[in-house]
């Protein structure tokens, strides 16, 4: 596994659940450890399938966004949601930016469902930034990692000032809160 750690080359982080799906868990300001890979699936807009060179497969979630809410069918006791605005455009974009893409990820941590939580880097391209310069996700309001908190806020500050995106809508809804309205389980 190709892996580059701040302390010393590791496997993928073991860390404590956080608690929330796109938070850390900690204190952690740094980057664990650093990945590259191929991304050979975009399960949703931010849960992701990287293969490293040794065919090592990790899922990732894209650290501290939240993207718009897709349609949902009614299945498994979760009732059908019309999605939100741009749900399936944002899905659309990381898909056709990432599969079969080599990445980076620096990884911090793990959420409650073992996905590496991760700023994933596309070359020089910081991809979790990205999606909210562009109106395209929310910063998660559980992000506690200040080193890549502030990024997102500024990013998120500019793309509202200039109606990007979901910015252009009259009053855009985060998905926490349509996901809370429509009773659908979090991402």
């Amino acid at each position: 596994v190709w892996v580059e750690s701040t302390q010393a080359a590791k496997a993928p982080p073991q860390a404590t659940p956080p608690t929330s799906g796109s938070g850390a868990a900690g204190p952690v300001d740094s980057a664990e450890s650093r990945l590259w890979g191929t991304v050979r699936a975009v399960r949703d807009g931010t849960n992701l399938v990287v293969a490293t060179p040794e065919l090592t497969q990790y899922d990732v979630r894209l650290l501290g966004v939240e993207l718009p809410e897709p349609p949902r069918p009614e299945g498994n006791g979760t009732p059908a949601s019309p999605g939100q605005p741009f749900g399936p455009q944002a899905a659309a974009y990381v898909r056709d930016l990432l599969v079969d893409k080599q990445v980076r990820l620096d990884v911090y941590g793990k959420d409650r469902s073992g996905r590496a939580l991760a700023v994933v880097w596309l070359g020089d391209i910081d991809v979790n930034l990205t999606l909210v310069k562009e109106g395209l996700a929310w910063v998660s309001p559980s992000l506690t990692i200040p080193k890549v908190r502030i990024g997102l806020e500024v990013a998120e500050r500019q793309a509202q000032v200039g109606k990007y995106g979901l910015w252009a809508l009259p009053d855009p809804e985060p998905p926490w809160q349509f996901r809370r309205r429509y009773r659908l389980p979090g991402g």
